[in-house]
């Protein structure tokens, strides 16, 4: 099919035309083929689409560096949704710079109403990008994460050089770095592909990360984060609250190519995003992605906006949230909504304070917590009360807790207590194992075949040390000595701390 400038996209097609259309954007400096795996096993329940972007594989390469500008790209997916879904919606996922052109796809205008979901991964929108850096630091506690993506970064200024990368991909010193950084995952990228996909660099980052614009994402939006990405951070690609109100997010073990590495994982995780598009019941996974997404993300959005985007809807970190912005709306129009009168009947210990009676510390606890949240939902970064205030929850997780103990007991109550599915074994893969009977080896292999990580907790510290060696890609925690109740507290606060890690 031909683009609106006249360049040549090529297009392949498989699975049932007249099911769901799953448009899959590669990234640089990959052609399609990095969908085969992930095509192969949604092929059997959707229409999915594979396309050479401009400048890769069989589409055409243009002349001029603006031909690779977003909005051309824009364009281009544009002319795909024509030729392959023109009557009906289609589900975007995408990987690398497909996912950073498909991010400016779905917050433009282009493509309204023809986008029902986008599953991105390791890509983030470069205007994104942009506030997140400036935010990032604004602040001394912002430093660390925007140096680290800094770092995971210099690439990019490498690849401005004129000349310098070019002889370095056709030399094939680009290849065996790239082999170095990311292992066979990467593929055998073609020296044309990677020369070309260059102009994308060139044409895009500067403008777009220098002067950002706000672009909020209407259409509902999975993150997918490779813990172990060398190019893009965790914390870059998920710190996306404030522009997608409608936001999953998933980290998950591997690296940047994980539609190459592992392709049943991404096939499931974008065939749940679709299936609950399309009107089927929130899955177990999304539950959990979601309660990710509003927990780890900062939120950047205020006031009257965070509640007309939805956060007050779902969970209840959200209507806490909301709660927070009507109190910064009563100080800042002077009139007090319903709620917030409501809220003030409950305790007079309020009203006390304001008159001169010792302020209680439970008002003192809640004045505080209050306040955290008003800086959190301003863009300040969330402080350590905050984080430690909203971090025990585990909607949509499930826990599997062995053994009879009275630790097992309390484990089990204090993860019930925070939200959690607890079941004694299943067939399910669960999220968390609490084990005491000796069966953590059983779950682990589970788990990392599940490819979404987990959590164990078990009691014999060598044990735990082979597991962390065998799955890398699982948090192993040592129950700690002590009370029962007081070490199944213990164990919920290093479950909460460590369930995302890389953040």
């Amino acid at each position: 099919m031909v683009s609106r400038d006249g360049t040549r996209i090529a297009v392949a097609e498989a699975g049932d035309p007249a099911a769901p259309t799953v448009v899959c954007v590669h990234g640089y400096p990959d052609d399609r083929s990095v969908w085969d795996g992930v095509a192969a096993r949604l092929a059997d329940r959707f229409h999915v689409v594979t396309y050479d972007v401009r400048g890769a594989g069989e589409s055409d390469r243009p002349a001029r560096r603006d031909g690779y500008a977003l909005d051309r790209l824009a364009e281009d997916l544009a002319a795909v949704l024509d030729e392959v879904s023109p009557n009906r919606p289609a589900h975007l996922v995408a990987h690398d710079w497909g996912s950073i052109q498909s991010w400016h796809a779905v917050t433009g205008d282009l493509l309204r109403g023809r986008i029902a979901s986008f599953t991105s991964i390791s890509g983030p929108s470069l205007d994104h990008a942009g506030h997140w850096f400036r935010t990032r630091l604004r602040r001394p506690s912002g430093w660390g994460p925007a140096l680290r993506q800094l770092v995971h970064s210099t690439y990019i200024v490498f690849f401005q050089i004129p000349l310098v990368p070019e002889l370095g991909w056709r030399s094939g010193v680009g290849r065996r770095v790239l082999r170095r950084l990311s292992g066979s995952a990467a593929g055998s990228p073609a020296v044309a592909d990677a020369v070309h996909g260059l102009e994308l660099y060139r044409a895009n980052i500067g403008a777009r990360l220098s002067r950002p614009r706000p672009r909020p994402a209407e259409v509902p939006v999975q993150v997918l984060a490779p813990l172990d990405d060398p190019y893009v951070t965790p914390a870059l690609q998920t710190d996306v609250a404030r522009w997608a109100p409608r936001l999953w997010v998933r980290r998950l073990p591997g690296g940047h190519w994980i539609p190459r590495e592992r392709p049943d994982v991404i096939a499931r995780c974008t065939a749940e995003l679709v299936d609950f598009a399309e009107g089927a019941p929130e899955s177990r996974g999304l539950r959990r992605a979601r309660a990710a997404g509003m927990v780890d993300s900062a939120v950047g959005t205020t006031g009257r906006r965070a509640r007309a985007a939805g956060l007050v809807d779902f969970t209840p970190e959200r209507r806490a949230r909301a709660a927070a912005t009507e109190l910064v709306d009563s100080v800042e129009r002077a009139s007090e909504s319903v709620a917030l009168r409501q809220a003030r009947t409950v305790e007079a210990g309020p009203v006390d304070s304001v008159e001169g009676a010792p302020e209680r510390r439970g008002r003192r606890r809640a004045r505080a917590v209050g306040a955290g949240l008003v800086d959190s939902v301003e863009g300040a970064p969330e402080s350590r009360g905050l984080r430690r205030a909203r971090g025990a929850r585990f909607d949509g997780y499930l826990v599997v807790v062995t053994g009879e103990s009275r630790f097992a007991r309390a484990a089990a109550a204090a993860f019930a207590r925070a939200g959690a599915e607890v079941r004694g074994d299943g067939p399910d893969v669960p999220d968390v194992v609490v084990d005491s009977r000796g069966t953590a080896r059983e779950f682990a292999a589970r788990m990392a075949d599940r490819g979404e990580g987990g959590q164990l907790v078990l009691h014999d510290p060598a044990e735990a040390a082979r597991l962390r060696r065998e799955y890398p890609g699982l948090n192993v925690i040592v129950a700690g000595d002590g009370s029962p109740e007081r070490a199944a507290r213990r164990v919920l606060q290093a479950v909460a701390r460590n369930r995302h890690a890389g953040t």
